[in-house]
């Protein structure tokens, strides 16, 4: 029996983690978790848990919820991550799934405090619970502006990153690596997460639902004060439409993530991507096209910005990068234990429309778009 202490397991990825082992091992799972007392982490937990099992599609999963799954109140951000696990059983594995999504530079404070002081504070609870092994989920895009084939091997360049977030996940990654010596470790990089790869449930509305709901904000706005202009005319986006976006749906994150865990592998580095992915006119196109808006113009620059370019473009500085730089996520190490096929998720105009809708339709204010016969503008003026 191998017991597994995971921090992040009530949020968007660490959750799926927590039901991939669930299904996959007979084993315990201990999770870190916010609360007064450990009576209610644990129902913290468990509600957590339960819920997500319930959109994915996996209500058999709740007997293991309850009768496999514990928590430990505790704060990875403290000295000792806050937590006594004297009642604890000896840890094999530890999981770090939990971060700040944040990269607001005004929240540098904050970011720093969970993903890097948090991961230093939760590589010292794997020494002292006697962890042989440490899980820990960073970023694909610790690749920051670098283009072409990204490789499965550690940050070499520091500078490249594009924002606060980007760099605290490679200062974590860089103390992870200097733990190599007391642990086994293995570095796991998600690309986008999406939801549910069949129910197209989700859980974090970062990403691409951040990017879509950063759209809905703009055309509100907008429209307080154009009117339906915006559903005939054309605004420019600062995006090159042929860059690729990585997007992984969650279930096949966990899958692999999960895969990897439990395999003999030496390798330390594995991207958990999707081997396809739509482009960014693809996927724009589609967002604009619920929203009730027309396929922006593609520009390389702001020369000829009118007010309302400039309104939309100052909603994407964190989703530049992903508009502008083409990567391609080499995907050797986790497809040598997965499979060749185990990184692939279709994300064409049905599916895409299919994840996109799920989200927009909890958000207050939008309205699927009717079709309505367009006047057609050149541009936004």
């Amino acid at each position: 029996m191998t017991t597994r202490l995971l921090t992040g397991a009530t949020g968007f990825v660490g959750g799926a983690v927590v039901l991939e082992l669930l299904d996959k091992t007979d084993d315990p799972v201990i999770a870190l978790v916010r609360g007064k007392d450990d009576a209610e982490a644990t129902q913290r937990l468990h509600d957590t848990l339960s819920a997500m099992a319930d959109g994915y599609g996996r209500s058999d999963l709740h007997p293991e919820i309850l009768r496999r799954t514990v928590a430990v109140h505790g704060d990875m951000t403290v000295d000792g991550c806050g937590a006594d696990l004297s009642a604890v059983p000896p840890v094999d594995e530890v999981w770090h799934c939990a971060a700040s999504l944040r990269y607001e530079e005004e929240y540098r404070t904050e970011i720093e405090a969970q993903n890097v002081q948090g991961t230093a504070n939760v590589l010292e609870l794997a020494r002292k619970v006697g962890a042989r092994t440490f899980n820990y989920v960073s970023t694909a895009y610790v690749a920051g502006s670098r283009t072409d084939l990204i490789t499965e091997g550690p940050v070499t360049d520091p500078s490249v990153a594009n924002n606060c977030y980007e760099q605290t996940k490679m200062r974590a990654e860089a103390l992870v690596e200097e733990a190599a010596g007391d642990l086994r470790i293995r570095i796991l990089r998600p690309t986008v997460v999406i939801g549910h790869s069949v129910t197209r449930h989700g859980l974090n509305w970062s990403g691409l639902y951040g990017f879509a709901r950063q759209v809905l904000v703009f055309k509100k706005t907008a429209s307080r004060k154009l009117g339906t202009f915006l559903s005939h005319a054309r605004v420019r986006l600062l995006a090159d439409p042929d860059t690729v976006v990585n997007l992984v749906p969650v279930d096949i994150v966990a899958r692999n993530a999960v895969a990897i865990s439990l395999s003999d592998s030496p390798e330390t580095y594995f991207h958990l991507g999707n081997s396809d992915g739509p482009k960014v006119r693809d996927m724009v196109t589609q967002i604009f096209e619920l929203l009730g808006l027309r396929e922006p113009l593609w520009v390389d620059d702001r020369d000829g910005f009118t007010a309302i370019d400039e309104a939309l473009d100052g909603g994407m500085n964190f989703y530049r990068s992903y508009l502008r730089y083409n990567k391609r996520f080499d995907l050797t190490n986790t497809a040598a234990i997965c499979g060749p096929d185990a990184s692939y998720a279709p994300t064409g105009e049905q599916e895409l429309a299919e994840y996109l809708l799920y989200y927009l339709r909890t958000l207050r204010g939008f309205e699927e778009n009717s079709g309505t016969e367009r006047v057609v503008h050149p541009v936004a003026a």
